[in-house]
């Protein structure tokens, strides 16, 4: 999916990196560490896919393969959390509301 820059906001790499750190530079879904050598480069995914919603609670640090996963889920039109909710929007819940 090519990055469309006029649909984020100017100041999106701070915001991006602010996601990357707060997620200690793992991916929130597999804890890859950050490698874009290794093809594990971090990704800022917006949950909603509503580029201007850039609220912290909206955003997730993903990993290039599992950012990828996410999205061929969506294009072939299955939905997005077909199997289960994804580790990272598991841990964002109030211990009562997880699954």
């Amino acid at each position: 999916m090519p990055f469309k820059r006029w649909l984020y906001p100017r100041n999106w790499k701070a915001i991006a990196t602010r996601i990357k750190t707060a997620a200690g530079w793992c991916c929130e879904q597999c804890g890859h560490p950050h490698d874009p050598a290794g093809y594990y480069g971090l990704a800022v995914h917006h949950i909603d896919g509503n580029c201007a919603n850039n609220a912290d609670e909206n955003l997730v640090a993903l990993c290039q393969r599992c950012h990828l996963a996410l999205h061929a889920r969506k294009l072939v039109g299955q939905l997005m959390f077909e199997f289960s909710w994804p580790i990272w929007w598991r841990k964002r819940q109030p211990p009562a509301e997880r699954d």
